[in-house]
């Protein structure tokens, strides 16, 4: 499947995988360590990706500073910004309704040449396109930071949930490699 980076949201429901501080690693994808852990009030778990990349991190903050470019991933079909600021997005995965979420963006830059850019889903929402669901949790962000030789250290976070009824083999694959496919395409954008 192309379009697995949603499901992560959907293994987000499942019971916990680790506890508050732990960190269990369920996947290395290339350049990327793939990690669950951190479960919130909400008794959603956050998933991490840390990798290192060799473009440079101005080359990856230009990308992944600007989220209306984002749909250039497998799961995003649209990411518009809106009049307010907010950015709406219409996330596709095989086999479940598309979802969809205004999202709203914070970039800042770090003391030590950093930069982060994170979303949160908006406390205003859009009407509902045609057969699209309403995603319930939409908390990440990316975090780049200067690597060796001129590379780039890379950190993306999700908290995800995708909001109504979503099939368990949708879930397992997403657990096999979704978010390994959501940073292999932006490792891929910003490499080019």
């Amino acid at each position: 499947m192309h379009r697995l980076p949603l499901l992560l949201a959907l293994a987000l429901s499942l019971p916990v995988l680790a506890s508050a501080g732990e960190r269990k690693v369920v996947a290395t994808k290339g350049d990327c360590e793939i990690s669950v852990g951190d479960r919130d009030s909400r008794a959603l778990d956050l998933i991490i990706a840390d990798c290192t990349w060799s473009a440079p991190p101005a080359r990856v903050i230009a990308v992944v500073k600007d989220a209306t470019t984002h749909t250039f991933l497998s799961s995003v079909e649209v990411s518009t910004k809106l009049a307010d600021g907010r950015v709406l997005q219409v996330h596709k995965a095989d086999g479940i309704a598309d979802r969809q979420v205004a999202l709203t963006f914070k970039n800042t830059d770090l003391q030590d040449g950093g930069f982060r850019t994170e979303w949160t889903k908006a406390t205003t929402q859009e009407s509902l396109g045609e057969d699209r669901v309403e995603v319930e949790v939409n908390d990440g962000a990316w975090e780049v930071h200067a690597g060796e030789n001129g590379g780039s250290k890379v950190r993306y976070e999700l908290r995800y949930h995708a909001g109504g009824k979503v099939p368990n083999w949708l879930v397992r694959s997403f657990q096999k490699g979704g978010v390994g496919t959501l940073v292999t395409e932006m490792r891929d954008r910003v490499s080019r």
